[in-house]
C-alpha cells in the first residue's frame, strides 16, 4: 500500500511526479514531446486513485508505470501508421489504449472491455483527460459486429490460441491485431499451431525489447489473416 499512499504526495508536488516520470523515460530512451507529460501524469494519478477501489494495476510508482505501461504503449505506437482507427481490446486499466490516444493524437482510438466496472472507470478517465475516445463495456466480438478498424491492440488479454479463436469470424472487420506479449509467446505460438488456430493467420514479431529490471523481453506480435 505504500506506493499508493505516495499518490497524495504527488498531488501536492506535481513537479516531483513529472521529474520521476521523465527521468525514468530518459533512462529507457523514450522520447516524447513536452506537452504529453501533463496528461500522462494526470492519468497516473487517476489510475492510482481508482486502484484503491478496484484492482486495475500493479504499477503504482512513476518508475514501474514507465517501465511497463508507458514502455509497452510507446513501442506499440511505433508500429501503427498515421491516422489509423484502433480498437484496444480488453483495455483493463487503459493500457495501451489511453496512452496511444495521448502520445498519438492522430489516431482514432476506441476502448472495449467486457468487464463493465473497468470500462466505466476508463471512460471516466478519458473524459477527465478530455480525450475523444469511445469506450464500450462489451466483448471485442460484439464491437466488431458494428464497427471496422485498421488495427486492434491487446495486452494480457489471453494466449494466442484464444485470441485467434475469438477473432476467427471477424477478420474481415479489421486489418490486423498487435498483441503485446511476454517472453513465453513462442510457447503460445507452438500451442496455437498445434491446435490449428494459425492455419490461416500470419504471425510476425515486429519488435522485441528488454523488460527493465529483468532478463526477459517483451514483444509486439502482428497477427494478420493470410
Amino acid at each position: 500500500m505504500q506506493d499508493l499512499e505516495n499518490n497524495s504526495v504527488f498531488r501536492g508536488d506535481r513537479q516531483e511526479l513529472d521529474r520521476r516520470l521523465r527521468t525514468e523515460a530518459e533512462c529507457l530512451a523514450i522520447e516524447l514531446p513536452d506537452e504529453f507529460w501533463k496528461p500522462i501524469g494526470d492519468y497516473c494519478l487517476m489510475l492510482w486513485d481508482w486502484n484503491t477501489k478496484i484492482n486495475l494495476t500493479r504499477h503504482t510508482t512513476p518508475e514501474s508505470f514507465v517501465r511497463r505501461d508507458l514502455l509497452d504503449s510507446w513501442h506499440v505506437s511505433k508500429c501503427i501508421a498515421e491516422n489509423e482507427e484502433v480498437l484496444d481490446v480488453g483495455t483493463g486499466s487503459g493500457v495501451p489504449g489511453i496512452m496511444l490516444a495521448v502520445i498519438r493524437p492522430d489516431l482514432q482510438v476506441t476502448l472495449c472491455d467486457s468487464i463493465a466496472k473497468k470500462a466505466n472507470v476508463v471512460e471516466e478517465i478519458t473524459k477527465k483527460l478530455k480525450l475523444q475516445v469511445p469506450v464500450y463495456a462489451e466483448s471485442v466480438q460484439k464491437v466488431l459486429e458494428d464497427f471496422r478498424y485498421d488495427s486492434l491492440t491487446s495486452r494480457a488479454v489471453g494466449p494466442i490460441v484464444k485470441l485467434c479463436r475469438w477473432l476467427d469470424p471477424y477478420w474481415h472487420t479489421f486489418g490486423r491485431m498487435l498483441a503485446i506479449k511476454g517472453p513465453k509467446w513462442s510457447e503460445e505460438k507452438t500451442e496455437a499451431e498445434a491446435r490449428g488456430a494459425l492455419k490461416r493467420v500470419n504471425l510476425k514479431c515486429l519488435v522485441s525489447y528488454r523488460m527493465p529490471g529483468t532478463e526477459s523481453d517483451s514483444s509486439i506480435l502482428q497477427l494478420k489473416r493470410m
